[in-house]
């Protein structure tokens, strides 16, 4: 099974960086039958990177498509195929949540807590100097 490299990236800015939408990749992880997944790390190899996520896809799916027996776990939204000696599962890997992008986002959330509690206390001393006055 071999499949073409993946468009490069031609920017003006010369970064390494995938082109647009090419940010999948394929990933086999492999225990040997008699290993229990949950005490023993799997053997992980990149099968394929800077895929789009059909092109990701299709791939995991081949993959999984090579073993006599194959098959897709929901739960684990993975491909998967076994032989007499090992299990193996595909995986498609997107790209990773920036944490940038959540610190900002409880910055925000928390500033507006902070002007919320400010103006309600604003508020209530003018109230009560109203009243004293």
């Amino acid at each position: 099974m071999r499949h073409s490299k993946p468009a490069r990236s031609h920017r003006a800015d010369g970064s390494k960086r995938p082109a647009l939408g090419r940010v999948f990749s394929v990933r086999r992880e492999s225990w040997r039958l008699k290993d229990d997944p949950q005490a023993v790390s799997p053997q992980v190899e990149v099968l394929a990177s800077r895929r789009t996520a059909s092109d990701a896809a299709d791939i995991a799916r081949d993959a999984a498509l090579a073993f006599r027996r194959h098959g897709f776990d929901k739960a684990t939204r993975a491909w998967w195929g076994a032989d007499r000696t090992s299990f193996h599962r595909f995986r498609v890997e997107g790209p990773k949540p920036r944490p940038a992008l959540a610190i900002a986002v409880v910055s925000a959330v928390a500033g507006l807590a902070v002007l919320t509690v400010l103006g309600a206390r604003r508020k209530s001393s003018k109230q009560q100097a109203g009243r004293d006055g």
